[in-house]
């Protein structure tokens, strides 16, 4: 189990990286990691294969944040959350810096989402079908195809001011 533990946790380290980082501070990004890693421990000798395991990893990853943000809410009310990434300034390259900087922005705007909304558009933008989107968050496929296309417009709002 260890082994393959080590493996799950290598292939999914950049969703955990992604959804722990949209959903937690400068402050706690290592606490909510480690409570993934923790939950996907736990859980691991649970599934049964029911789904794949990229889709037990996602809802697990993404009940674990929403949980943590939610307990962790409580406590910090003034704390500002969205995580402000730090690029280096090392690029030369007019093109690598632009697009850095509107990936910085979208993440910014994507921080300032509801949970659920942010839970849907990190799938989508991992290029997850509509019908993977469904079977992590339990909403219909069409349910989602409608909160997508929502998300996008709020997002293009938030990115337009």
């Amino acid at each position: 189990m260890n082994i393959q533990f080590e493996q799950i946790i290598k292939e999914y380290h950049p969703i955990l990286f992604k959804i722990g980082r949209v959903y937690s501070s400068d402050y706690d990004f290592d606490d909510l990691y480690q409570e993934m890693l923790i939950n996907i421990w736990k859980g691991y000798n649970n599934f049964k294969g029911d789904s794949k395991l990229s889709t037990w990893v996602y809802r697990v990853a993404l009940n674990t944040a929403l949980t943590f943000k939610r307990d962790n809410s409580k406590h910090n009310k003034n704390e500002k959350w969205v995580h402000h990434f730090d690029i280096p300034d090392t690029h030369s390259n007019k093109e690598v810096e632009e697009t850095e900087r509107k990936i910085k922005r979208l993440y910014e705007a994507i921080g300032k989402l509801k949970a659920d909304q942010k839970a849907i558009i990190l799938l989508y933008l991992d290029k997850k079908s509509y019908d993977e989107i469904s079977e992590i968050t339990g909403l219909s496929e069409s349910n989602v195809g409608v909160k997508i296309n929502r998300i996008k417009k709020k997002l293009f709002n938030l990115l337009s001011h």
